[in-house]
């Protein structure tokens, strides 16, 4: 089946984050035997995750999804080009309280993986400390790379239960280009590392006008397995501004993207994970906001995405089970039309005008200092959270 508003195929084959997951944890396990009864306790925190879910479902009438987003930090280190946060003050950042307690809520409640972003998320030296005090559950961290050194990479290799995923667009030009001079050598350094700890870690590149001929070449993909990866995400570009429209690549470019991730996936030994598009059903409907999805950003304010910024519920003032009860969260699944994929990769973004209607009718605001899609491309942005209701 053909969507009319993207002219991609919605039938072709997805892949099942559980799949993925376990995959994963049967990889980490075979690399070196003294991982064995770390990926055990990862086995079985997904099975406990699994119970308390469907628990919480049937006694609770209550929907906990398997992976949430968190930001614990918007600083970063870098200024990439087109950066979906850039609107976002860079010194908004929880404290160690409040990373610990929506994480070991949302772990109580049922949620297993937790895909960290930020900002920088190795910024926050308490990061890995937190991290270890959760081994039953797995922190997907996508990083830029520049920050792990020897000793990051010995301590990730300790606890077990973190996947770095390090920001790569394509090679040297293409990296440079969108994340700063140097930043490619930077990121293969980090890669070394990790492989030489033996740790499980993937790549994440964004997929534009530019570089997505680049990134869907045999080439690219086998330099990244190569280099130790076990898994591989391409990011659609989301344009947060008008100007970042320019950079969208075309419905033929996506088209032929999609035609060689089949065959890189039959051929090449990686994980290849294509987001947001694996992410829709065959009707074309956002399955991880539709199955509960959330992110939490560095304010705690709770987004249905990282690109739809705007929030009703602060983990700040709300336990994590009433941020499950969210009336906004609730009215953007229950929503006809909402979730639907169009020509921009994420939905919401797609739809932001019946998003917003959404929103007030639910209370929320914006999260981003209320920069709309066609006002800014400022990096600047305007305003606070303040307004946020």
């Amino acid at each position: 089946m053909t969507c009319r508003r993207c002219e991609t195929d919605l039938s072709e084959p997805k892949l099942d984050l559980r799949y993925c997951i376990s995959r994963m944890i049967r990889l980490w396990g075979k690399r070196v035997i003294r991982t064995v009864w770390r990926t055990r306790r990862l086995q079985l925190g997904l099975v406990r995750a699994g119970i308390n879910r469907r628990r919480n479902l049937r006694k609770r009438d209550l929907l906990v999804p398997m992976g949430i987003g968190i930001s614990p930090t918007a600083r970063c280190n870098l200024s990439c080009r087109g950066c979906y946060a850039r609107f976002h003050p860079t010194d908004e950042e929880m404290t160690s309280a409040e990373f610990r307690r929506v994480v070991s809520e949302a772990v109580g409640a049922g949620v297993f993986l937790f895909v960290v972003t930020g900002g920088e998320p190795f910024l926050r030296k308490d990061l890995l400390k937190i991290y270890g005090e959760f081994r039953s559950a797995l922190f997907w961290t996508v990083t830029n790379g520049t920050l792990i050194d020897e000793d990051t990479a010995r301590r990730i290799a300790r606890l077990g239960n973190v996947v770095p995923i390090v920001s790569i667009e394509g090679g040297e030009k293409e990296t440079d280009e969108r994340r700063g001079e140097g930043v490619f050598r930077r990121v293969t350094a980090a890669m070394s590392l990790l492989r030489c700890h033996g740790i499980l870690f993937g790549f994440s590149s964004v997929l534009t006008a530019d570089s997505i001929e680049c990134l869907g070449k045999t080439e690219f993909v086998s330099s990244m397995r190569e280099a130790g990866c076990t898994i591989g995400v391409f990011n659609e570009f989301i344009p947060m501004s008008e100007k970042d429209k320019e950079s969208l690549p075309s419905a033929a470019q996506k088209m032929r993207f999609r035609e060689r991730l089949q065959e890189l996936r039959e051929r090449e030994p990686i994980i290849l994970i294509h987001l947001p598009y694996d992410e829709y059903d065959e009707a074309g409907r956002c399955m991880a906001v539709s199955g509960g999805g959330m992110h939490i950003n560095a304010k705690g304010w709770v987004e249905p995405c990282p690109f739809a910024q705007y929030a009703r519920e602060n983990i700040g003032k709300q336990s994590f089970r009433e941020v499950l009860r969210s009336p906004f969260l609730a009215a953007i699944r229950a929503h006809p039309t909402l979730l639907t994929h169009g020509k921009i990769g994420c939905s919401l973004v797609n739809n932001r005008d019946t998003l917003e209607e959404v929103a007030r009718m639910t209370g929320a605001g914006p999260t981003n200092g209320g920069v709309r899609l066609q006002e800014s491309s400022s990096p600047t942005g305007g305003g606070t959270k303040e307004g946020v209701v």
